[in-house]
């Protein structure tokens, strides 16, 4: 289902063509996947509490994200995507994540509503 963001952009552009993507998913990650942190440009598994997340660091998953982040853009160029919108709190989707990063600096603009 989408957005409120997502459908006022659909009515003020109705030419608009969605391509649902996630870049975690695609970067081979389950749904729902495990709790995940960013440190120092990593991200790493972490615990279900967010009380204790800042204390426990898991397993390293930063390459699946890079992976995701690549079919991600592979996507979006493939449908000539010029925006792209993004859960903001996700390692990979947040104003500072993978491949929102990857995304702005191949000229696509990203918005982050969810």
């Amino acid at each position: 289902m989408a957005s409120k963001a997502v459908r006022r952009m659909q009515d003020e552009d109705p030419s608009m063509e969605l391509v649902q993507v996630c870049p975690e998913m695609l970067g081979g990650l389950p749904c729902p996947r495990p709790a995940a942190k960013r440190v120092k440009g990593r991200v790493y598994e972490t615990c279900a509490e967010k009380a204790d997340r800042k204390n426990v660091t898991g397993r390293d998953i930063t390459d699946y994200f890079v992976k995701g982040a690549e079919a991600t853009l592979s996507v979006a160029k493939q449908h000539k995507c010029k925006k792209a919108i993004f859960c903001r709190m996700s390692p990979s989707c947040g104003e500072t994540g993978i491949t929102t990063k990857l995304l702005q600096s191949n000229g696509i603009e990203v918005i982050n509503v969810f």
